[in-house]
């Protein structure tokens, strides 16, 4: 499960580990807030969509109409996950509490598609990417505050 803004992260891991396991299932994930790669995907072109303001500033923004990484990624991604704001601070919260990172929004971005799919992928084995560290302390004082309520 890899967080995807304009394709690069997701494109170059999936395009490697492919390239030694090919069954290997890649999901992809975005805020629905800044959909645009994987609206994009869904369209089988690249969309210019307006984006909205989110937590997930690293995978935030558009798309460029002729991005080297869109046909990767519409090679490499078997699935694609939006996730809400909501989400994403559970998805950040969630790595802080548990495994002691300090994350972005990216990574929370990730972790909050592995928990809506965890059922589906119990028993399964599953890497997360957890990309991401930079981090405001103005977003993470929002998101810990919301914790707190």
């Amino acid at each position: 499960i890899v967080s995807v803004g304009g394709g690069g992260l997701i494109g170059g891991i999936a395009g490697y580990l492919k390239s030694v396991w090919p069954d290997l299932y890649v999901i992809g994930c975005s805020p629905e807030n800044s959909p645009v790669m994987i609206k994009s995907l869904v369209a089988g072109q690249v969309l210019d969509l307006e984006s909205l303001p989110t937590l997930s500033d690293g995978t935030a923004g558009g798309v460029e109409p002729d991005a080297v990484t869109f046909p990767i990624c519409q090679e490499v991604i078997d699935e694609t996950v939006l996730v809400t704001e909501a989400e994403i601070r559970e998805g950040v919260l969630s790595l802080i509490e548990k495994q002691h990172q300090l994350v972005e929004g990216a990574a929370g971005t990730a972790m909050a598609a592995l928990m809506i799919k965890k059922e589906e992928l119990q028993g399964q084995r599953v890497g997360l990417v957890v990309c991401g560290g930079n981090i405001s302390i103005a977003t993470l004082q929002e998101i810990l505050c919301t914790f707190s309520d």
